[in-house]
């Protein structure tokens, strides 16, 4: 009796260790989903101008522009949250002249791909999981820049 009670017990033991095996299979199979904020920032020497809708740039970000760019203000124009997980592609309109494509995939990790008024600007491809701020910029008239910066969540 006490040999088929161990039996028992080491078949249920067994049993909810495969169970738990294949649940996180499962789990590891899904697609991991990762948050983002996709944000379009307006680099300038100059102030900000009356009457627009600007931010000044959080501090951490704005430390950072400052060791790799020249200007001296930095506004947020727009901010878009968005989620990204394997498989997806997104559009996403930052202002009426800036769209960006990302795409997420499995051996390419996230493609970003940068649309200026209606016209290609830049691709880049990161690996994933994104766990720092990829940076895309370029300038604008008035020795003016403006940058597209897709920030994990």
């Amino acid at each position: 009796m006490l040999i088929a009670y161990r039996l028992a017990l080491l078949a249920a033991l067994l049993f909810s260790l495969n169970s738990y095996s294949a649940d996180t299979n499962k789990t590891e199979n899904k697609p991991h989903e990762q948050k983002f904020a996709a944000v379009l920032i307006w680099g300038t020497d100059g102030e900000k101008p009356e009457g627009k809708d600007l931010k000044d740039v959080d501090n951490s970000l704005k430390d950072k522009f400052k060791k790799i760019f020249k200007w001296k203000n930095y506004f947020e124009v727009t901010r878009k949250p968005f989620q990204l997980k394997t498989g997806d592609a997104h559009t996403i309109k930052l202002s009426s002249k800036c769209d960006l494509k990302v795409h997420q995939s499995e051996k390419e990790g996230m493609e970003v791909e940068l649309i200026g008024e209606g016209n290609f600007v830049v691709k880049r491809k990161q690996a994933m999981p994104l766990t720092d701020i990829l940076i895309l910029a370029g300038d604008d008239k008035n020795a003016t820049a403006w940058f597209v910066v897709i920030k994990p969540e």
